[in-house]
């Protein structure tokens, strides 16, 4: 009886928990968006090492851009 009574109050935590979270995910609403100012022209060229997918950035923000990741690695860039 313990055991079922405990298995059943964890559940219960887990759902009040995951309903709280996504309440709050869902009251705080998506990202600012980027200030056009700061962004500029790029032609930046990254390759993928483990699969050849390449790509080009054509536009970036005024720090420098980080190279994307595909495959689960970083791209090089070409």
């Amino acid at each position: 009886m313990t055991t079922t009574l405990f298995i059943g109050l964890m559940i219960g935590v887990g759902l009040l928990a995951f309903t709280f979270w996504s309440v709050r995910f869902i009251a705080t609403g998506p990202p600012p968006e980027p200030d056009l100012d700061e962004v500029r022209e790029a032609d930046i060229p990254y390759i993928c090492t483990v699969c050849g997918m390449s790509l080009t950035i054509t536009q970036a923000h005024d720090g420098g851009t980080e190279p994307p990741r595909h495959c689960r690695e970083d791209m090089i860039r070409a």
